[in-house]
């Protein structure tokens, strides 16, 4: 983009120059004109009268290609500005295009840092849950723990009647954290669909924490 500016400003330079030296030429041949016209003169003066037409319809012939010569810059000075004018624009729009360039990558880069701020938002929730989580966990199994005692203190028939009144999840903690013969002979008390529902409960937590012997 830099190397494509540095090139649209030298060739507008070159324009310029080329310009100066149209206007410069076209000053110096005002310049010469007046001195052949006076020379012009003196010599028809000092001509016969019958030889003056002659001359004066030279000099009058002579003036077409002066017209024609302050012509020929105006329509050369006419194209370059032509030219300048169009390359201005060309680079007013590369300008514009990498004005906009621009904003959209600082647009971008405040989407990626918005977003990444989000993920790293989660990702501290998601560590703060896994901390509440595991306290809740522990504060169960330790809940777990000390009502097994209890209803391994409590003699199998009443033990039995007990955790059958319990909902699924609370059962299956407590008998995972008795001791087996004590669970064994509660296990007789149950019905047996709410022995196969607790055994569906310790299989489905994945029997992670195995029974006192």
């Amino acid at each position: 983009m830099k190397k494509l500016l540095i090139g649209v400003q030298i060739l507008i330079l070159v324009l310029i120059l080329t310009k100066v030296a149209s206007v410069v030429g076209f000053i110096q041949k005002s310049d010469i004109l007046p001195a052949a016209t006076f020379l012009t003169s003196l010599a028809q003066a000092q001509q016969p009268p019958a030889t003056r037409a002659p001359a004066a319809t030279s000099a009058a012939g002579s003036a077409g290609p002066v017209a024609t010569a302050t012509e020929v810059p105006d329509s050369s000075l006419s194209k370059e500005r032509d030219l300048a004018a169009a390359l201005l624009a060309k680079k007013n729009e590369l300008d514009n295009r990498e004005i906009a360039l621009r904003t959209e990558e600082q647009r971008l880069l405040d989407l990626r840092k918005e977003i990444t701020d989000k993920i790293a938002l989660l990702k501290s929730q998601e560590e703060k849950l896994a901390v509440v989580l595991e306290a809740s966990q522990t504060s169960d199994v330790k809940r777990y723990k000390e009502m097994a005692k209890v209803y391994e203190a409590t003699p199998a028939a009443k033990a039995g009647s007990m955790l059958e009144k319990l909902d699924i999840k609370t059962a299956a903690g407590i008998t995972m954290n008795m001791k087996k013969d004590k669970a064994g002979a509660i296990w007789g008390y149950l019905t047996p669909q709410k022995a196969v529902e607790i055994t569906k409960e310790i299989t489905r937590s994945g029997g992670s924490r195995q029974q006192s012997e």
